[in-house]
């Protein structure tokens, strides 16, 4: 019927997981959690257009590229007067690592509803599911480009290097906690 005809389809199909390979040395300090939702309306006088596409569970990793970062980035600031030595370590700000994009192609779910004579595009076959595919990587990076999101990278990698260099300090140079560690960003 023509009831049945004009009721939105639904279908989850796979559309591609994005990965890529980047050889330089990094650290991973922070992952990051998104859903993106791309939707896209037409309007036209001849019908409508509704398409939706939703990835969940995306993934993306917070980097610090430790292969810019030389002995001259760890500084040793002596004690004086009741106050306790430092450890100063100037480290690049987390990124994105933009290559190692996680998008589960499992929950991916793609939905169009054409109405009026854009119907016959799914009799056709025709969709907007590549189109839609296409913009996650970039609507995923806009999601984490969020100051809240970058905030929370930012103390993951502070609490990250405040630790690494708290047990170096005691277990290797048998040092007091009279030794504070201080992360700045160089980048």
């Amino acid at each position: 019927t023509l009831a049945d005809a004009r009721k939105p389809c639904v279908s989850s199909s796979p559309l591609g997981v994005i990965r890529g390979e980047d050889p330089t040395p990094k650290r991973v300090v922070h992952t990051h959690a998104a859903d993106v939702e791309i939707d896209l309306v037409e309007d036209h006088w001849y019908g409508d257009t509704y398409s939706s596409v939703k990835a969940r569970g995306c993934r993306v990793q917070f980097i610090v590229p430790i292969d810019r970062m030389t002995d001259r980035d760890v500084l040793l600031v002596p004690g004086s007067e009741g106050e306790p030595a430092r450890i100063v370590v100037l480290a690049p700000r987390p990124r994105v690592d933009a290559e190692m994009l996680s998008i589960v192609p499992e929950s991916i779910e793609f939905t169009e509803r054409n109405t009026g004579l854009r119907y016959a595009r799914s009799w056709l076959g025709m969709d907007n599911r590549d189109a839609r595919g296409r913009q996650l990587r970039p609507k995923l990076l806009e999601a984490v480009s969020e100051p809240a999101v970058r905030a929370r990278a930012e103390q993951s990698a502070r609490e990250f290097f405040e630790k690494r260099f708290a047990e170096w300090l005691r277990s290797e140079l048998r040092m007091g906690r009279d030794v504070t560690i201080d992360v700045r960003w160089t980048e």
